[in-house]
């Protein structure tokens, strides 16, 4: 697909909007709000959402956003934090007790206890507490097997409620109950369904150079996405969408809102969301790209239930 000045005009200032790169049009940046800062993209959480962040390591807390300055104190792995502010440059966040890097946490929305499941749906499931925890078998006293962080995705192939009312639901990877993970607790998990999309005609354009993925509509823009991506030559590639969830071979050994761009004259390269580092903005090593979290379940929904089965992609 070829691009017309006018539409490469479009995208270079839209990114230019979100970076504040006023040099690339001469349209004044649009204001950036604090979520999009924080989590990397303009779709994916609601603007006025509060976010946490949820450390991946124990991690050194300092009282200015320089990796020099003295530490206050260590706070352990897996705590979580309300963010307050990000620091200029966009590398660490503010919380109450200081700055710390922003490759060290995850941005989080808030736990929202759901209601006790009273019949058993199966299908793929999201896991909305900040983590959840693996066991061999229902009981908060079985072996643990594993731990699937916030936006974590699973099949929920069956159920049972303990001596106490609680309810586990056994956990697969696949629909056909096979890839068993263990037991949960069920108030971690929201159950997800696929919906209609607004769009009529997607289309992203993946600047690699910027590390960056936008989504548009026809002419229209949508939102855009940091990314992790190797850099990619210019050219042309689709889109397609695979399952929800998918076996990876790496810790956590789960691709989230997983998809596959196939660039025109290049092999496929998996696509998905990710929930163990936060390193989006900058290039990696990989042959793979990957989205914070909550855009690639945002861009999953809106291409999944749009009327076309291949998404056209400009990498420029």
């Amino acid at each position: 697909m070829m691009l017309t000045r006018r539409q490469f005009l479009q995208r270079t200032s839209a990114f230019a909007a979100l970076f504040g790169l006023t040099h690339i049009h001469a349209a004044q940046p649009a204001p950036t709000h604090f979520t999009t800062l924080v989590h990397g993209a303009t779709f994916g959480v609601p603007p006025e959402s509060p976010l946490l962040g949820r450390l991946f390591k124990a991690t050194d807390v300092r009282p200015k956003p320089q990796a020099t300055a003295k530490p206050l104190k260590q706070l352990p792995a897996e705590s979580l934090h309300p963010l307050l502010g990000v620091s200029e440059d966009g590398w660490w966040y503010q919380i109450a007790e200081g700055y710390l890097p922003r490759e060290s946490m995850q941005p989080i929305l808030p736990y929202e206890r759901p209601p006790q499941p009273t019949e058993l749906h199966k299908g793929y499931y999201e896991v909305i507490a900040p983590s959840t925890t693996l066991r061999s078998a229902c009981t908060p006293y079985a072996i643990t097997s594993g731990r699937y962080p916030f936006g974590s995705v699973v099949y929920v192939h069956d159920w049972l409620t303990d001596d106490h009312g609680q309810v586990w639901y056994a956990l697969t990877l696949t629909a056909d109950g096979s890839g068993t993970l263990g037991w949960a607790n069920a108030l971690h998990f929201r159950r997800w369904q696929p919906h209609p999309s607004p769009l009529n005609q997607p289309t992203l354009w993946l600047d690699a150079a910027q590390q960056t993925l936008s989504l548009y509509d026809g002419e229209t823009f949508i939102g855009k996405t940091a990314i992790h991506a190797p850099i990619l030559p210019h050219g042309i590639a689709t889109l397609r969408l695979g399952l929800p969830s998918a076996r990876a071979t790496r810790v956590p050994y789960l691709h989230t809102w997983q998809m596959l761009l196939s660039p025109q004259h290049s092999r496929p390269l998996p696509l998905y969301g990710v929930n163990w580092h936060n390193r989006f903005g900058t290039p990696n090593e990989l042959r793979n790209v990957e989205l914070p979290i909550l855009a690639a379940r945002q861009l999953y929904e809106m291409l999944g239930g749009a009327p076309v089965r291949e998404i056209a992609v400009v990498i420029g």
